[in-house]
């Protein structure tokens, strides 16, 4: 093909005429008259043997002598030297000259030369990056300063305690000169020295080092690598260090309230380290732009700032709402203070920004379930939104419901929602019918049995303080249902599946004193077949000669007292418990693999030593568990004659291998005397004859539970 095209390139550069193509292109410039007369005129042959060899008395090709001819001058242009090619002498011809095919000869195209492109050398390619990136670094005024800081760095990490001093002493000279401190604080490699020099310098060497990173707290605050600097000063600093630390922010909150790193030093600030004083100061700071430059002590909630001018309220809560928005846009209120902010103002906004603040603040309940503050103010906003929006608010939290039963604040939410929804149906499925296949993981939960019991028994004294519950049905004011009758729906609906989940797994629902709590409350409430679905799962676990639960082992069951912290004395142990770690994982690496394998099993053996079993009818919780459940008896006898009972349920499951276990127990001897006592006369008789045969026995027993079980029998 290319071949081809050079002979043809070739023979019309030697004036022979180009063969004529089926199809000719029609100049558009020229008037009508003229292509008629060129389309249909006589061809006359040309002179100067033009025309290609063979080729006497033929027409010469269309393009020959066309102003217009654009393929002219390239090379390989079998119309080349045509002269009407409008190409071939126009100036603004981009391709003219350009070979169609392959490269120039001698870059190794198709047209050229065999010379093969150069290979890149990438190993001297890498060098040159590196000398070029070495080159820039030392064009820094800190870079002599920075390599022999890192140096010292090195040894600071190896050396003994009572060395790392006078290193930490030899690095703060090395920093000490005009702003070197911020230049090396800023940097991703030197930051960590400063760190490394905050954590094991002596007290006075801190305390400099302290006063001179203060004026670059916010700066350093925001920085992706110099924040650490700053925890390390609120870790190790003393308390009037942390004191000055929280006064450089002052002026700057709402800006470290909407910044991702620093949002969590000020969330850390205001949970942990902050006085009451100095809180009431950051809140101050979200109120407006009049309080960034001076604080005033009087002012400690929202509502202070306009108690004396109440004219000032509206542009007060509009700055509040301002700057929450903005939080709020970035996803930041996952922070202690600015709860606290959402707190103050949803209390304190009009009634006509209620839709609009839920509206803000609903997608983001998740983050606020996290502090006291967050939660209370979740609540207010589902209590005055509007169903809508409570739609929308239960559907934002259902993939997180969960985790926020089983937290120490969003079990609050979920209680206070169960308590103000006037749908039922629609509590059930959005809400149990979620947690159902988490049951275990609430019960296992002190958090999460809260809301379980108020499912089971909302409002019962038995179960939650009197203030709690006044806390809580305050938001039965925004429904419109009775709540006996809202309680009494919601019951009957769960009655069922509690009672097949007790039945599936009644070990567990047995297994703590905790949990067996809940369990008594479960199945003093449960009515009819319910009732003894689970009661029957109960009893046969109960009855079984080996019934053993894991309790917390009596020796290891004190917790220390809390101690005032001695910062020092906290550094000195947790670098000699790290010593000591790593000594001791040096020998476990020079042991065979036999030695490791055992020093593992001594290992698991001492993590299991903190628990231990005993059976469960002589543990103390589940004692009272079993009693409190039995005394349920009497009053549902009271209701229903011929209704079963736990106690009538339990005597049917014993058999002679439990009697004789239980007849030497002081614990179990009072289980069956509390059944003799809360049951029909129908099971007191069929306790006497089960008991009968072990009479003797019985009797020289020396415990008060067997005496009086005897006497009872008797």
């Amino acid at each position: 093909m290319i071949k081809g095209k050079k002979r043809e390139a070739e023979k019309t550069i030697a004036g022979e005429e180009p063969q004529k193509k089926k199809f000719a292109k029609v100049d558009k410039d020229n008037n009508a008259k003229e292509k008629k007369t060129a389309k249909f005129s006589k061809p006359t042959k040309p002179s100067g043997g033009a025309g290609k060899p063979g080729d006497k008395g033929k027409a010469p090709g269309k393009f020959t002598g066309k102003p217009g001819n654009k393929f002219a001058g390239k090379p390989g242009n079998k119309f080349a030297g045509n002269p009407n090619n409008k190409f071939a002498k126009n100036p603004n011809n981009k391709f003219a000259g350009k070979p169609k095919f392959g490269k120039p000869e001698g870059d190794g195209g198709a047209g050229g030369g065999d010379a093969k492109p150069e290979k890149t050398d990438w190993n001297k390619f890498k060098q040159e990056k590196k000398d070029l990136k070495l080159k820039r670094k030392q064009g820094k005024d800190t870079y002599e300063i920075s390599i022999e800081a890192k140096q010292i760095y090195e040894k600071l990490k190896c050396r003994k305690t009572e060395k790392k001093a006078e290193l930490v002493e030899k690095l703060y000279n090395l920093f000490n000169t005009g702003d070197t401190i911020k230049k090396v604080v800023m940097a991703h490699d030197t930051a960590r020295v400063i760190q490394c020099m905050l954590k094991f310098a002596s007290p006075s060497v801190r305390e400099q080092l302290s006063e001179r990173l203060m004026p670059l707290a916010v700066e350093m605050s925001i920085s992706k690598y110099a924040h650490f600097c700053v925890l390390r000063m609120f870790k190790y600093g003393s308390p009037v260090t942390k004191s000055k630390l929280v006064d450089a922010f002052y002026g700057h909150v709402v800006k470290l309230a909407c910044h991702s790193v620093s949002s969590k030093i000020l969330d850390h600030v205001y949970l942990s380290v902050a006085s009451a004083k100095q809180k009431a100061y950051l809140r101050q700071e979200f109120y407006g732009d009049l309080y960034k430059k001076g604080k005033d002590d009087k002012v400690n909630t929202l509502a202070d700032c306009y108690k004396d001018t109440p004219t000032m309220k509206a542009s007060i809560l509009s700055a509040v709402k301002a700057n929450l928005e903005h939080v709020s846009n970035k996803q930041l209120v996952d922070n202690s203070l600015v709860h606290a902010i959402m707190l103050e103002y949803v209390k304190e906004m009009d009634e006509d920004k209620v839709e609009e603040t839920v509206t803000m603040f609903g997608p983001l309940i998740p983050l606020m379930l996290t502090t006291k503050d967050g939660c209370q103010a979740s609540i207010i906003c589902f209590y005055k939104s509007t169903p809508k929006n409570r739609r929308a608010i239960i559907k934002t939290i259902k993939e997180h419901l969960v985790k926020i039963c089983t937290h120490e604040h969003g079990h609050l939410f979920t209680i206070a929602l169960l308590n103000s929804l006037d749908d039922t149906k629609a509590t059930k499925k959005a809400i149990y019918d979620t947690i159902h296949p988490e049951l275990q993981t609430l019960m296992a939960n002190q958090w999460g049995r809260r809301v379980i019991e108020w499912l089971i028994s909302p409002g019962g004294t038995n179960c939650f303080h009197p203030t709690f519950i006044a806390t809580i049905e305050e938001g039965l004011q925004y429904g419109k249902k009775d709540k006996d009758v809202r309680r009494k729906e919601i019951f009957e609906q769960i009655e069922e599946p509690i009672a097949t989940a007790i039945g599936e797994n009644p070990e567990f629902w047995l297994s703590d004193k905790h949990i067996g709590l809940v369990t008594a409350e479960i199945l003093i409430k449960l009515t009819g077949d319910h009732f003894v679905t689970a009661a029957s799962a109960l009893t046969k676990v109960i009855a079984k000669p080996d019934w053993s639960v894991s309790v917390e082992d009596e020796t290891t069951k004190e917790k220390q007292k809390k101690k005032p912290q001695d910062v020092e004395k906290i550094i000195a142990e947790a670098t000699k418990q790290k010593t000591k770690q790593r000594k001791q994982a040096q020998k476990l690496a020079a042991k065979s693999k036999e030695e490791d394998g055992d020093a593992q099993n001594a290992e698991d053996d001492d993590k299991g030593a903190d628990t231990v079993n005993v059976l469960g009818i002589e543990e103390a919780g589940l004692h009272i568990v079993l009693k409190k459940i039995i005394k349920n008896d009497k009053e549902r006898l009271a209701a229903n004659a011929e209704a079963a009972t736990f106690g009538s349920l339990l005597i049917q499951e014993l058999n002679e291998d439990t009697l004789k276990a239980w007849l030497n127990i002081n614990r179990a001897c009072f289980i069956l005397l509390n059944i003799f006592e809360n049951n029909s006369t129908d099971v007191q008789k069929q306790m006497k004859t089960l008991l009968k045969p072990h009479m003797a026995a019985l009797k020289k027993q020396k415990f008060n539970g067997a005496q009086l079980l005897w006497k009872k029998l008797n």
